[in-house]
């Protein structure tokens, strides 16, 4: 039993051995000797050629290393091991959310065709291009203003999911066509583009509540934007007009001014 808990402990923690086991060798093996012919050097200020320089380093560093200096370089190695410690602790935290964020990622990808077979709602919204118009067959960018109206329905009530390359009826239509009206036709250009549009309309600080991840789901790419609620209101500036949307039930609606008003004092009240 005991041996079992010693290899689930070491197993475990193997970076943090590791990275501590590799400190206190830097700390006795470099630092150490440096530090001391450092400090031989600031003690004697003689001039030396380039071979007497040699001897003196080399004659101070095996000097480290003798019986009577122990002491100095067990407390070097406590030193170097102390920061490979806190250098395996980095290193596994790092690690450790690296795993989360993929574990996450992996349950956002089983979960998006759950959403799709559950249609739209308050909290999910199918979009079928960024820019592709279906019905004309030919790039139209005035459907991105679509786009960024769903955006700012989500950021204006409580949030949500907005796939893009899915129909009203949860058909999956993917992304090649809007792909291919982008300069860069692949989807870092697609995101490019998406994290422009949103920033030009709204600020570059909302970019931060909009995250961006695309899933391969019949053999075709769609990208899905999860946005977070916004505390302060969005508008969206349309035909020389500033407009209030929001996302009730599964529609997104534009407000008057009136009802602006009345939806910004109800959620301050709240």
């Amino acid at each position: 039993m005991r041996l079992i808990i010693s290899r689930f402990i070491m197993k475990n923690n193997k970076e943090l051995i590791i990275h501590t086991f590799i400190g206190l060798l830097i700390g006795y093996f470099i630092i150490h000797p440096i530090s001391m012919v450092i400090y031989w050097f600031q003690l004697n200020t003689n001039e030396y050629n380039l071979s007497d320089l040699f001897n003196v380093f080399l004659g101070n560093f095996k000097h480290t290393f003798s019986l009577h200096m122990m002491p100095m370089s067990v407390a070097f190695s406590i030193l170097g091991a102390t920061i490979g410690f806190g250098s395996g602790l980095y290193y596994k935290s790092i690690k450790r959310r690296e795993y989360l964020l993929y574990g996450k990622k992996q349950l956002l990808k089983q979960s998006i065709p759950s959403l799709i077979a559950n249609g739209e709602s308050e909290f999910v919204e199918f979009k079928s291009s960024l820019r592709h118009d279906y019905r004309q067959i030919k790039t139209d960018k005035n459907l991105e203003d679509v786009i960024l109206k769903s955006i700012a329905g989500f950021l204006n009530a409580n949030g949500g999911t907005l796939i893009i390359g899915v129909n009203d009826s949860g058909e999956i239509l993917g992304l090649e066509n809007d792909y291919w009206s982008l300069k860069r036709k692949d989807k870092d250009g697609f995101q490019q583009r998406l994290i422009l549009l949103v920033a030009n309309a709204f600020g570059k600080d909302i970019c931060t509540k909009i995250h961006v991840s695309f899933h391969e789901i019949e053999m075709k790419e769609i990208c899905t934007l999860y946005i977070e609620p916004c505390r302060h209101p969005v508008f969206f500036n349309e035909d020389n007009r500033t407009i209030f949307y929001l996302r009730t039930g599964n529609v997104t609606n534009p407000l008057t001014t009136s009802e602006t008003v009345k939806y910004l004092q109800s959620r301050g009240s709240d």
